[in-house]
């Protein structure tokens, strides 16, 4: 019988897939195209800033309803 190999014979090596993606140009990254406009920078970081208070008022949104559920529920077993 045949030994099973683990990888294919056609698989490249570790090296040539790193000097194939080393030598992509850097034109784009993973939040879009690189561009050194700092009114896109500005509204980004202001996107973000604003995402990160609407979480804020979510969690205390959520926070509040369970204080009220467990408020409402412990004074139905005192009554």
């Amino acid at each position: 019988m045949e030994k099973i190999k683990s990888f294919p014979y056609y698989s490249a090596s570790y090296s040539e897939a790193r000097f194939d993606f080393e030598d992509r140009t850097k034109s784009y990254s993973f939040n879009g195209p690189v561009g050194e406009n700092p009114e896109s920078k500005r509204r980004r970081r202001i996107a973000g800033y604003n995402m990160y208070s609407m979480e804020g008022k979510v969690k205390t949104s959520l926070r509040n309803s369970f204080k009220w559920i467990k408020s409402k529920l412990s004074d139905n077993y005192y009554d």
